[in-house]
């Protein structure tokens, strides 16, 4: 199978090797050329800079007949709305140019900012603010204009690199009794993979996120604990949520790795 990661940063690095050992064709593309030499070994680069109208004829052959992976970070930065949209749209009219077969788009559970207790992929977003207006409308895109789409909001990723407990060390953490939403990238790469294997796909929006409940107290003072750091915590309370992931596991019999995020601590670095 023919698969495109279009913005191959730290996930989809390891996504492009999990499924190039299993034997996929993959293409990986960065918007800058000297990114390009470190991919893993078999990955195909591709050089596309979606800002740009300079789209090459190796883009619309790697295009041709793929399974896109849309991995662009919607960023964080004031001013990014306009850009990630404009992405987007660039990439769906590239991928409708040029025949793709589908795309899976790693959106964020951070969709739900906003909203308190337990959410699935049914709740009603909080469109008065901005990073959830963004996340919206940049699925929106994708889903309209791509005939099979499949969503996936990502829990905040954790992995090789990526160790909750470097984030907090020696900080204090509010609202410890609030539910953590956290997703090891060795579960988003199993994800879809098990996507990939499906014989029959609708479009759809999908959360992953590690199932099991765990307050924000008993994860971060176990990911410090294993750092040997420390953390404190405050009784400043806020608004949060806690992502369902049970629609996926049922969908498609997927079983995480990492049920419980403090499992995952000992596969970060």
């Amino acid at each position: 199978m023919k698969i495109v990661i279009v913005g191959c940063g730290w996930l989809g690095t390891q996504l492009a090797a999990a499924l190039s050992a299993a034997g996929h064709q993959v293409y990986a593309s960065r918007r800058q050329a000297q990114n390009l030499v470190n991919l893993p070994d078999a990955v195909r680069p591709l050089l596309l800079d979606l800002s740009a109208d300079n789209t090459t004829s190796q883009v619309y052959a790697a295009l041709e007949g793929a399974i896109v992976i849309c991995a662009i970070p919607a960023g964080s930065r004031s001013g990014a709305t306009g850009h990630y949209a404009d992405a987007l749209s660039r990439l769906t009219l590239l991928m409708q140019q040029a025949g793709s077969l589908a795309a899976i788009h790693f959106s964020s559970s951070g969709i739900y900012q906003g909203l308190s207790g337990d959410v699935d992929e049914t709740a009603a977003l909080r469109m008065d603010i901005e990073r959830v207006a963004l996340l919206a409308n940049g699925e929106q895109i994708l889903q309209q204009g791509i005939p099979l789409c499949i969503t996936l909001r990502l829990a905040g990723l954790i992995g090789p690199g990526r160790h909750p407990g470097r984030f907090v060390a020696g900080k204090e953490v509010a609202n410890p009794e609030g539910f953590i939403n956290m997703l090891h990238a060795d579960d988003a790469c199993r994800a879809v993979q098990q996507l990939l294997n499906c014989q029959t796909l609708q479009s759809a929006r999908y959360n992953l996120s590690c199932p099991l409940a765990v307050t924000r107290r008993q994860f971060y003072q176990a990911a410090c604990n294993s750092l040997q750091a420390q953390v404190s915590f405050s009784d400043d309370k806020l608004i949060s949520h806690r992502a369902l992931a049970e629609q996926f596991t049922q969908h498609f019999a997927f079983q995480y790795r990492f049920a419980n995020a403090i499992d995952a601590l000992t596969y970060c670095d």
